[in-house]
């Protein structure tokens, strides 16, 4: 679990035809530092000025135009089908209504809101009614060392890869947060193939919902806020064979404003981060700590696959995809509303998180907060 250079224990292995999958445990490198490997396909351009041209629109919001050069090509190939049979809903769809949504529903960290009875808005470590996502956590915890997978901090967060509150409720009076979580899946069908989604979201439909110990991680409160917040993303590399590690890869992300842009324009990511990110540290055990860089490697571990599973690699690939969309197209970085109540994390640094209501308001007021744990 913790974060090495790309350089150590790996320089002399040699690469495989596709170190971007799942792989058996044979000798293995990690791929060249790329934060857009989508941008190697070259029929990619060509697919988006022929998007243009059919839809007789140059601009679009920077939602849309992120979620085009990320998506997979097939899914952009269809998108310009619909362009060609319909001019006005290929431009309609060029105001990312639906892409803007879709990614602040992603990087909604709800907290408790003001009103709610009092035993659930003080409920506290170890008297959390659901029992499972006690045990989720204390998992997560346990595969992590109870430290911070990043910095290698002991006093951590319990983080979600995908949201807390972004899912099916049982409840018939919550049709509102069932209409979110419909609206946020359908548009990512929209971008990516139906295999792959719905491969990504079998992985939330089970019992346990998100609160799986393959959902969770385990960060400093300071890295919890930028994953938070979209300032980093994780690329995942490596699965070994017997489920013990997983290899992903640290990029910063760029912080933008949301507007309209030129959609022919190719995205960008710079391998250095802001000046004021500079401060998220590595501890090592000689009490040294090093900065984190883009391209460093961040290794998952566990010596007990079965009750203390690595993080979903399924998770983690829309993780990668959906951070990068919310930093390159500012969505990440639009100001969002703040509930005027407590968090419920008390004795957390992370102190309040503010909340965007997503698709107009539909975020109920029964939503709970992640959990803030020390070991």
């Amino acid at each position: 679990m913790e974060p090495s250079s790309e350089l150590i224990g790996f320089e002399e292995a040699p690469p495989i035809e596709n170190p971007t999958m799942p792989v058996a445990d044979i000798p293995w490198s990690p791929p060249p530092i790329d934060p857009l490997p989508e941008l190697g396909d070259t029929e990619r351009a060509k697919l988006i000025d022929k998007l243009i041209e059919k839809a007789n629109e140059s601009e679009a919001d920077s939602t849309y135009w992120a979620c085009l050069w990320l998506s997979d090509i097939e899914s952009l190939r269809e998108i310009l089908q619909v362009a060609e049979c319909s001019q006005t809903s290929a431009s309609l769809s060029m105001t990312g209504a639906n892409t803007f949504a879709m990614i602040r529903a992603w990087k909604t960290k709800p907290r408790m809101i003001a009103g709610l009875p009092e035993t659930q808005r003080k409920r506290k470590l170890g008297e959390e009614s659901p029992k499972r996502k006690l045990t989720a956590k204390t998992a997560c915890l346990k595969r992590d060392d109870f430290s911070c997978v990043i910095t290698n901090f002991p006093q951590v967060d319990v983080a979600h890869i995908y949201p807390l509150f972004l899912k099916k409720s049982q409840s018939s009076g919550n049709n509102k947060n069932n209409d979110t979580y419909d609206k946020f899946w359908k548009t990512l069908y929209m971008f990516w193939g139906k295999d792959q989604v719905d491969q990504w979201e079998a992985r939330l439909t089970g019992p346990c919902g998100t609160e799986l110990c393959e959902n969770l991680l385990s960060l400093c409160p300071n890295a919890h806020r930028l994953w938070g917040a979209c300032y980093f993303a994780l690329q995942p590399l490596h699965l070994r064979d017997d489920g013990k590690e997983l290899i992903t890869r640290f990029y910063w992300l760029p912080e933008v404003t949301r507007q309209k842009v030129q959609v022919q324009d190719k995205p960008s990511i710079s391998l250095h981060p802001p000046a004021d990110l500079l401060n998220l540290r590595v501890e090592n055990t000689d009490g040294s700590a090093l900065k984190m860089n883009s391209g460093d490697l961040v290794i998952f571990q566990t010596k007990d696959p079965e009750n203390l599973p690595l993080p979903s690699w399924d998770l983690l690939q829309m993780q990668w995809i959906l951070h990068r969309i919310g930093a390159l197209s500012g969505a990440a970085n639009v100001p969002m509303k703040p509930w005027d109540c407590d968090s419920e994390d008390e004795g957390s640094d992370m102190g309040l998180e503010d909340v965007f209501e997503p698709y107009q308001g539909e975020l109920s007021a029964g939503t709970e907060s992640e959990d803030t744990l020390e070991s």
